[in-house]
C-alpha cells in the first residue's frame, strides 16, 4: 500500500500534561510506542496539549489542542481522520468519524457519587458509549460493570488489558523521607476510596515497621488521614505526598510488602509494578484486584484493620522462602507487556478500518 493511501488514526494524548498520573503514564508510553512501530498502511495523528509538540517520527504528526472549549463547540477545528480513539472515559474532544474507539477504564464515580451526581456522570458516560463504533476496557470486572449500568445498544465491549511499563531492572532513589527502617509502601491518588485510612490502625501491630503512602495529597481524604495518624499517636505511618518515579521505584525494591486496601479499581497497575519486583502483595476482595492478581496476592477477604493485620502477621514470613512462586508471580507480572498491548489495538484499528 502506497503511502498516499496510508489510513489516518487519532490517539487522543491530552493527557500528557499530567506525567504523575496513571493516564499521564499511560499517554507518555503510548506517544513513545506507537511512534516506534513501522505500520505501512497506518499514519498516528497525535492530539496533544499546547506546548507539548515533539518529533515523533514521520510516522507521526502532532497536532496541538488550541483550546479546548472551541475544539468542543467546534469541532471542525480537529483533524479529519479515519478512525479515532479516545484513551480514557475522561478525554473532552471528538469529531464525528467512521470509526470511534472509546477506553473506559473505570466507573469508580457510581461509588464516589450518590444522588443527582452520579447520574450526571452516568449520562455522560452514556452520550460517550452511543457515539463509540467499540468499547475497549482494561479488566473483565470494568466490562461487566459497563453491561450492567449502561446500554451497550448492541456494541461490543473488548478487554485489553493494560500494558505495564517495565520498570523493576531501573535505578532507583532514596527518598529523602525514609527513616532506614524495615518499610510497608502503598501509592495511589489519595481518594477515599483508596482505603489508606485502614492501614493507619494496622500499622498499631507493626511497631518495628513504617509505612509510607504516597501519592497525590491534594484531597480532603489526606488530611483526614493525616488528622487520624496525629489524634491516634500512631508514628510509624508517613503521608508523603507525590514521588518521583525514581523514589517509587526504590520503595518497590526495598518495601517488605505493598499493602493496597482500595475498594475503586479499573486494573491496578501499582499491584503488577510490585509483583515485578517480587514483593508480597496484600489487596482488598473488590473490584478487579483478584482477577488482575490471579492469586498471587494475598487477599484481605475482610478490610478490617485486626484481620489484616493478622493476615500480614501469618502470611509474610514465608512469603520470601517460596522462590519459585515468587520466579512465577515476576512472569505473571511481566505478561501484562506494553508490546503485547500495542499490538492488539493495531489489530483492532485494522479490524475496524477493514469493515469500512
Amino acid at each position: 500500500m502506497r503511502k498516499t493511501e496510508r489510513k489516518k488514526v487519532l490517539i487522543d494524548l491530552s493527557y500528557l500534561k499530567h506525567p504523575n498520573c496513571g493516564f499521564g503514564q499511560i499517554a507518555i508510553n503510548y506517544s513513545k510506542l506507537f511512534a516506534a512501530l513501522s505500520v505501512e498502511d497506518l499514519h498516528f495523528i497525535y492530539l496533544l496539549p499546547k506546548g507539548y509538540q515533539d518529533f515523533y517520527g514521520n510516522n507521526v504528526t502532532c497536532v496541538p489542542i488550541k483550546h479546548r472549549r472551541i475544539n468542543r463547540w467546534l469541532p471542525f477545528t480537529l483533524p479529519k481522520v479515519d478512525l479515532w480513539h479516545s484513551v480514557n472515559q475522561f478525554n473532552k474532544l471528538y469529531r464525528k468519524i467512521p470509526q470511534f474507539i472509546l477506553t473506559i477504564h473505570d466507573l469508580n464515580f457510581l461509588f464516589e457519587h450518590q444522588g443527582r451526581k452520579k447520574q450526571i456522570f452516568l449520562k455522560k458516560i452514556q452520550q460517550k458509549i452511543d457515539k463509540a463504533t467499540i468499547i475497549t476496557t482494561i479488566s473483565h470486572y470494568v466490562a461487566n460493570e459497563i453491561k450492567k449500568y449502561t446500554n451497550l445498544n448492541g456494541k461490543e465491549i473488548r478487554v485489553i488489558y493494560n500494558g505495564v511499563e517495565r520498570i523493576d531492572q531501573q535505578e532507583g532513589k532514596q527518598p529523602t523521607f525514609a527513616t532506614g527502617r524495615p518499610f510497608f509502601f502503598t501509592i495511589g491518588e489519595m481518594r477515599t476510596k483508596k482505603n489508606f485510612h485502614l492501614l493507619v490502625d494496622v500499622m498499631k501491630s507493626f511497631p518495628e515497621y513504617d509505612l509510607y503512602i504516597c501519592g497525590k495529597d491534594s484531597f480532603h481524604y489526606a488530611d483526614e488521614i493525616r488528622t487520624q495518624i496525629k489524634e491516634k499517636a500512631v508514628n510509624n505511618v508517613f503521608v508523603t505526598g507525590m514521588i518521583e518515579q525514581t523514589e517509587k521505584i526504590w520503595l518497590y525494591r526495598n518495601c517488605k510488602a505493598f499493602l493496597f486496601p482500595s475498594r475503586g479499581e479499573g486494573f491496578g497497575l501499582p499491584v503488577i509494578e510490585a509483583m515485578q519486583f517480587g514483593k508480597a502483595v496484600f489487596i482488598s476482595n473488590y473490584t478487579c484486584l483478584p482477577e488482575i492478581c490471579n492469586g498471587f496476592a494475598f487477599i484481605w477477604e475482610k478490610l478490617e484493620p485486626e484481620a489484616m493485620a493478622e493476615s500480614i502477621r501469618k502470611n509474610l514470613p514465608l512469603f520470601y522462602e517460596q522462590k519459585e512462586r515468587i520466579a512465577q508471580m515476576k512472569e505473571h507480572a511481566y505478561s501484562f507487556s506494553y508490546e503485547k498491548h500495542i499490538k492488539a489495538y493495531i489489530d483492532l484499528y485494522h479490524e475496524l478500518l477493514s469493515s469500512e
